[in-house]
């Protein structure tokens, strides 16, 4: 078994201060309630302590039927993010990467830079593709033991990488699916299923880069009006309560499928009394950051979009205060506070049932 990448123990962030059982940053003295800063007061999220975002998602897995949705944070420690995965391309394939540009690149650069690099040498790109992500470590991430031993019903990734498939091998997932065959029926038919939406670059132990969805030409196809992923990820979206972890949900066709399902849910509503969509969190970090003891405007602008982006999509952000943006250890800790309190609900039912 692969050792696992245990969080240090550490006290609660120095700069957090709890009020009333909430954790929220301290504000300069500076900060008034007027104007911009006003403005800014309104779009802050609450930041949770770990125990509390537990406790929220507990309204969300208590039913038996939710679904965790794994982003690439939670595997970020260990793979790298997408950005430097496409340096890596552009290096493989003769490529010139984004440079020194003080612009962040967007999901749609990286999807056109990878495309540009497919285009230029094939074969360099999936056998970069397999290594970088096919690789197999002889370590992983607790996150992942916490996650499947979670209540959850079945867990769907955008990664690649086998972190969450190894995981599951441990706690006895009995269904294994990748793109292009994703059967949403597997669900409901086998007991913690495990879909990689986006193609398993290590199927049957032997790293593989192919029929992964990385560039925009597979986007295209894979999230079209007859994709496999689109018709996929529609079907959970409409059905199912669902929890997003270490996801900004920025990928074209993604977004659009979020889009469309808000407003089949719209729908629903005002032909039904009494609808209620199925419950939907994001698990996230703060962005926003400090520079010389005041509150950096640029993330504050950052967090404020995202604040936006989700609430558009039905979607409620949970935030936690990072201590290690590179790491995230407060995953693992809200991940074991879950189990522990399904766990004492599941036992206080059996209590309270026929002896």
């Amino acid at each position: 078994m692969p050792q696992e990448i245990v969080p240090p123990r550490t006290k609660e962030h120095p700069q957090a201060t709890s009020l009333g059982g909430t954790i929220r940053m301290r504000l300069p003295l500076s900060v008034k309630l007027n104007g911009i800063d006003n403005l800014i007061r309104s779009y802050m999220s609450e930041i949770l302590t770990t125990a509390q975002v537990a406790d929220e998602l507990l309204r969300g897995v208590n039913g038996g039927s939710c679904i965790a949705w794994v982003g690439s944070g939670i595997s970020k420690p260990l793979y790298g993010d997408w950005l430097s995965s496409i340096t890596c391309l552009c290096e493989a394939c003769g490529v010139v990467d984004f440079g020194e540009s003080t612009r962040e690149p967007t999901a749609d650069d990286l999807l056109d830079k990878a495309e540009e690099c497919k285009k230029a040498n094939e074969a360099a790109y999936e056998s970069t593709l397999a290594a970088r992500y096919g690789k197999e470590f002889g370590i992983t991430r607790i996150a992942y033991d916490w996650l499947l031993r979670a209540p959850f019903r079945a867990f769907i990734t955008t990664n690649v990488d086998p972190l969450l498939s190894a995981a599951g091998e441990v706690v006895g997932s009995e269904a294994l699916r990748y793109y292009p065959e994703l059967p949403s029926t597997d669900i409901e038919r086998c007991k913690k299923s495990i879909f990689y939406m986006h193609g398993h670059a290590r199927p049957n132990g032997i790293a593989n880069g192919h029929n992964l969805v990385f560039a925009r030409s597979d986007f295209e196809k894979a999230y079209g009006p007859s994709g496999v992923v689109r018709q996929f990820v529609e079907q959970l979206l409409t059905n199912y309560p669902i929890v997003f972890w270490g996801c900004q949900l920025q990928e074209p066709g993604i977004r659009e499928s979020l889009q469309r399902v808000r407003d089949m849910h719209a729908q629903m509503k005002e032909a039904r009394d009494g609808f209620t969509p199925p419950l939907r969190f994001a698990v996230l970090p703060t962005i926003y950051a400090r520079t010389k003891g005041k509150l950096d405007q640029e993330t504050e602008a950052a967090e404020a979009a995202e604040a936006d982006y989700f609430r558009a999509i039905d979607i409620k952000v949970l935030r936690y205060d990072p201590r290690d943006r590179e790491n995230h250890w407060e995953i693992e800790e809200i991940l074991r506070s879950l189990c522990d309190s399904s766990s004492k609900l599941a036992v206080g039912a059996g209590e309270a049932g026929p002896k």
